[in-house]
């Protein structure tokens, strides 16, 4: 008897939260038994999980309840995987490859959806097998408490396109779950540009709104401030260019649209990292990797690298 199609999530937080509630709810609701869902999380979180199961609350506030196969933070004690979903902030990133590195076969699928336009190389650098797909996913959700996430916007919609070390794979297994389990999906043979667009966005606005400390409403309201988003977004434009990902010139303007409309009061979680004073954050993800490409690329990034030296330190 084949053994069920087993699905990883590594970092049940906002994402990794939302999508092992989206899987786990189908394989409860239909009693399909040729999935198995496994969560990599950690400290309370975990222990939550394990004693009454993963929460998902939607945003039009309905609950569902589900119950992983597996929970732990020992990647060790993880079940023989066939997908590993890496949803961990990006300074955990490195770790988090190394821990799955034994673990990847030669068709093993490995799906990063978190901040930053570089993922698949660093992934790369520590995982030299397996199948590791480009992609990203659009969503406003976060942990509210251990054990509860809380979908509050976005359709959670995946972009994911081919590996460019294995492109003639393509992962019907993990589309079929995804379309099963109501995760929006769009296939792009090449997803850079999605990538991109959407780290332009997402560093852009976290640069600002973090040194600042004012939500979405609040930058928008102020010319100035809506300026430096724009001029980031602008300088990450000219480097995807540099990297071979060309984005359209009106995307900035198009990207500041975007962000009308969400919610007035909108934070990006990179900015509720630095103002609760944590240890670690992704600026490095978010910020020094525009300035690092910048200088390889002899492009100017004033914008962004006024805004990283504003950080807190």
């Amino acid at each position: 008897m084949r053994r069920p199609y087993t699905v990883t999530v590594f970092g049940a937080g906002g994402i990794g939260g939302f999508l092992a509630g989206k899987i786990g709810t189908y394989i409860r609701d239909t009693g399909d038994n040729v999935y198995s869902l496994a969560l990599v999380a950690r400290g309370a979180h975990r222990d939550a999980v394990i004693e009454k199961g993963l929460t998902l609350i939607s945003p039009d506030s309905s609950e569902g309840i589900v119950f992983p196969s597996v929970c732990t933070d020992n990647p060790g004690n993880l079940p023989e995987t066939d997908l590993f979903l890496m949803c961990v902030k990006g300074y955990d990133l490195t770790e988090a490859a190394r821990a799955i590195a034994p673990l990847v076969r030669e068709n093993t699928v490995v799906l990063p959806l978190l901040n930053g336009a570089d993922i698949h190389r660093r992934l790369r650098q520590e995982i030299d097998t397996g199948i590791i797909l480009p992609g990203c996913i659009y969503i406003s959700s976060a942990i509210t408490e251990p054990a509860t996430v809380r979908h509050f916007g976005g359709a959670g919609e995946v972009i994911v396109g081919r590996d460019p070390e294995n492109p003639s794979f393509f992962p019907s297994e993990c589309i079929s779950l995804f379309t099963k389990a109501g995760i929006p999906l769009t296939w792009q043979d090449n997803p850079f540009q999605a990538i991109w667009t959407k780290f332009m966005f997402i560093s852009s606005f976290s640069l600002v709104t973090a040194v600042t400390q004012k939500c979405f409403g609040e930058v928008l309201s102020d010319p100035e401030l809506t300026g430096d988003v724009r001029s980031i977004m602008e300088e990450v434009r000219h480097i995807a260019r540099a990297e071979g990902t060309e984005i359209d010139a009106d995307a900035p303007d198009r990207g500041i649209v975007h962000a009308h409309g969400f919610p007035p009061e909108t934070r990006t979680s990179f900015q509720r990292d630095v103002e609760a004073e944590k240890t670690k954050d992704e600026r490095d993800i978010l910020g020094h990797t525009i300035i690092r490409l910048g200088s390889k690329y002899g492009i100017p990034v004033p914008a962004a690298e006024h805004y990283v030296s504003r950080l807190p330190s």
